[in-house]
């Protein structure tokens, strides 16, 4: 009898009703352009992001992007920045506000004009990020800063322990919008 007591509690404890935590899955798309005023490097870009939600607050993101920038140094130099990173991140919400922390590993290169030469380097890069913004139903609008840091050797040439960081505003669409339960 005490084995079967023991079933029966032991039953009713594993088919308990439990309530997870409710989170919001979704994919976005976001254009971005530089604000002038934190740099000289002008430029404009694209990411696509997944969202995937954890907890009523939280969501973990994985995005992908390219961005490129014009930089006229001089009259016989013209350089275009490309970045194509691969972040991992996570996004808190507070009701229609947001904040992002990101990091990833990806490619810093471009194109270097001088002189009539021209110069197409690329080397890999880790990148690291904080954006902020504001949610009105499906779009997302805010203030982006990424920063790049080359991570070859000495044979990378002139992008050699390069760094590169810029700031954006960015507008963004969620495409997809899921609540899992």
């Amino acid at each position: 009898m005490s084995k079967q007591v023991l079933f029966l509690i032991l039953l009713n404890i594993l088919c308990f009703e439990t309530y997870a935590q409710k989170g919001l899955n979704n994919l976005s798309i976001n254009g971005e352009a530089t604000l002038p005023y934190f740099q000289n490097d002008q430029g404009m870009g694209f990411f696509l992001k997944g969202l995937y939600g954890i907890g009523r607050n939280g969501q973990l993101i994985l995005s992908a992007g390219i961005s490129r920038f014009n930089s006229n140094t001089s009259k016989e130099t013209n350089i275009t920045t490309r970045v194509i990173p691969f972040l991992l991140g996570y996004k808190r919400n507070f009701q229609k506000f947001f904040i992002e922390s990101k990091i990833g590993i990806g490619e810093l290169g471009g194109k270097i004009s001088k002189a009539g030469d021209l110069q197409r380097p690329s080397i890999a890069a880790v990148f690291g990020g904080l954006a902020a913004g504001y949610t009105i139903k499906r779009f997302n609008f805010g203030i982006n800063f990424l920063t790049a840091h080359g991570i070859e050797n000495t044979s990378a040439g002139v992008w050699y322990n390069k760094n590169f960081h810029y700031t954006s505003v960015f507008v963004g669409y969620d495409l997809f919008a899921k609540s899992n339960h």
